[in-house]
């Protein structure tokens, strides 16, 4: 039974359009990541739904701190 958690990723650096998009892309490319968004207003603020039997929140942080950004977990939905 899937179990969705929705977790908040604050991103320091500034991202444009194509590298915002091709992030959420590979975040969304973890295995048990539902959705990876960002609203335009807050472009550094992810919100990430997962199922949580499938991956964990730190996964989830490794895989955008592994592309070029720094970032942390600051609450969950």
């Amino acid at each position: 039974m899937e179990v969705s958690v929705g977790v908040v990723v604050h991103i320091n650096e500034y991202m444009d359009s194509s590298y915002l998009e091709k992030l959420l892309s590979k975040i969304e490319s973890i295995e048990g990541v539902n959705s990876a968004k960002v609203r335009e207003e807050r472009p550094h603020l992810m919100i990430v739904d997962y199922d949580s039997n499938q991956t964990k929140s730190a996964e989830v942080l490794s895989g955008v701190n592994n592309s070029g950004v720094h970032a942390q977990l600051v609450g969950w939905v």
